[in-house]
């Protein structure tokens, strides 16, 4: 027994071996070479050579002396299980690894031969690992010694795998670009922000191999992340919001940090927030523009330790290109409202005015529908101006404002129509409508309409489509009615 393990403490590597591997007609020719040439070195083993992908799956590329069947069901057991312990310790580390005694390795998987001992050899590209030969022994122990005198085929095999890996790479690079470069076509056609990210996404995923992924867009107005495109495992949840004040889990942290997360186990995690899909690995990367975190792209697996730091590298250009994509849309929407809206009250302004009116009426007038008209003008506001201020007259109008929304419909039309004067058109109302509409917006009370001259009042005019004798210029009529009920006096409503 002792002549046994001293003659395995030195396994015997032929420089044929090594000539016979790197001579090897083809790339899995060649490993399956390497894989016997172990198992002759090192009694009573069996050798496994697995390459990992960047989905973390594994794929057994060449055996001997194991059964192929048990190769097959192992491989399946990995991929549905996730990663055993030992080979996740290899990657981390990216050194190899030796059980010299299996029975006292309390998270050894239920092996289907009895093991005696264990080595795991790692093979890195790039500072990753993308493959790891496994070596087990039924009989003797592997000791650190045997490790060493087994390095030369190692390294052997090592160069056959990452010239094959190098090749790979190359035409996955070529990919890449190319989904780059169709990621900017799509993006310069004319759509809204969740259709273009939601295109992005689909793009994306022929190079992503995670199960899902989703783009949450920072909301400033809210200060929330709100879920605009996803895809995989759930492709619903569209506008739900993350508040980022405060602790609130992974992409949080990566809004914040403005630096991307990783986590292996959600499980052992205190970070992660379960949503409506239990991931167990996440990696969480900020949409970054100059100093401005735009959103977060989350990418979730239900395999633990999944995401690696070559994930971030592969991810880095596309995610440079989303923000980019998002803060253009912004920039682009925020442009196109200044030129359509009102910037104080938020709504239309007077260049939307007659095109809007004008689409209505046809409307109104093809399919037979009442539409009203309401002029409205603040009660001795310019005295307010003159007495309170600007400011307090700016803060009234905003007051204002608000009253006007709570009381319209989102099928209404409201236009700043001058200083203190407002347009309001009202697609299928009837002349009693509008004067319940406008008895509502007088009746909401806000108190901080209430100034030092007095509680801030309104006069109005009214014109209606069918009910008015002459609906030729229902705008400038419901304006001659709102000078009558100036005339009248403050707080009235005209309608005829």
């Amino acid at each position: 027994m002792n002549s046994a393990q001293e003659s395995f403490r030195q396994p015997s590597i032929q420089v044929v071996d090594l000539q016979d591997i790197l001579l090897g007609p083809s790339y899995h020719d060649a490993l399956q070479r390497a894989a016997e040439a172990i198992a002759r070195a090192v009694p009573s083993s069996n050798v496994t050579i697995l390459t990992l992908q960047r989905s973390r799956r594994v794929h057994f590329e060449a055996a001997a002396q194991i059964d192929p069947l048990v190769v097959r069901r192992t491989e399946r057991s990995i991929n549905t299980q996730g990663l055993p312990k030992n080979l996740v310790d290899v990657i981390r580390s990216r050194k190899s690894s030796v059980i010299e005694d299996l029975s006292s390795y309390a998270d050894w998987r239920d092996p289907t031969v009895r093991d005696v001992s264990w080595a795991g050899f790692p093979i890195l590209l790039h500072g990753r690992v993308i493959a790891i030969i496994n070596v087990q022994t039924r009989t003797y122990r592997i000791t650190p010694a045997a490790l060493k005198a087994i390095e030369p085929i190692v390294s052997t095999i090592s160069l056959v795998i990452r010239r094959y890996q190098q090749e790979r790479e190359l035409t996955e690079r070529g990919r890449e670009l190319n989904v780059l470069y169709q990621i900017t076509l799509a993006a310069s056609r004319p759509q809204e922000t969740g259709e273009m990210l939601r295109n992005v996404l689909r793009l994306m995923g022929r190079i992503l191999l995670d199960e899902h992924e989703e783009i949450l867009v920072y909301d400033a107005d809210h200060n929330t992340l709100v879920l605009t495109a996803n895809q995989g495992c759930r492709v619903n949840d569209i506008g739900t919001e993350l508040s980022v004040d405060g602790p609130q889990g992974i992409t949080v942290r990566a809004f914040h940090d403005r630096r991307p997360v990783i986590v292996h186990d959600t499980k052992l995690s205190k970070e992660y927030v379960k949503g409506a899909w239990k991931a167990r690995s996440e990696l969480a990367m900020p949409l970054v523009v100059g100093d401005r975190c735009v959103g977060v792209l989350n990418c979730e697996s239900n395999t633990t330790n999944v995401f690696t730091r070559a994930d971030i590298r592969l991810l880095s250009p596309f995610v440079s290109t989303m923000a980019v994509l998002i803060d253009s849309a912004e920039k682009t929407q925020l442009l196109e409202r200044q030129a359509t809206h009102d910037g104080l009250t938020g709504f239309l302004n007077r260049r939307m005015m007659d095109e809007t009116v004008e689409a209505e009426l046809r409307r109104a007038r093809r399919y037979h529908r009442d539409v009203s008209v309401a002029m409205l003008d603040l009660d001795e506001f310019k005295a307010i101006n003159d007495r309170l201020g600007h400011r307090e007259g700016d803060r009234l109008l905003r007051v204002f404002s608000d009253c006007v929304r709570k009381v319209t419909r989102s099928s209404d039309y409201v236009f700043r129509y001058g200083g203190d004067e407002f347009l309001l058109i009202l697609p299928e109302t009837s002349r009693e409508d509008a004067e319940r509409l406008l008895t509502r917006l007088e009746a909401t009370g806000f108190p901080e309409l209430t100034t030092a001259l007095g509680q801030l009042t309104f006069s109005a005019g009214i014109a209606t489509l069918f009910t008015d004798p002459d609906a030729s210029d229902l705008i400038k009529q419901a304006d001659d009615r709102l000078y009558t009920s100036k005339r009248l006096g403050m707080g009235r409503v005209t309608s005829s």
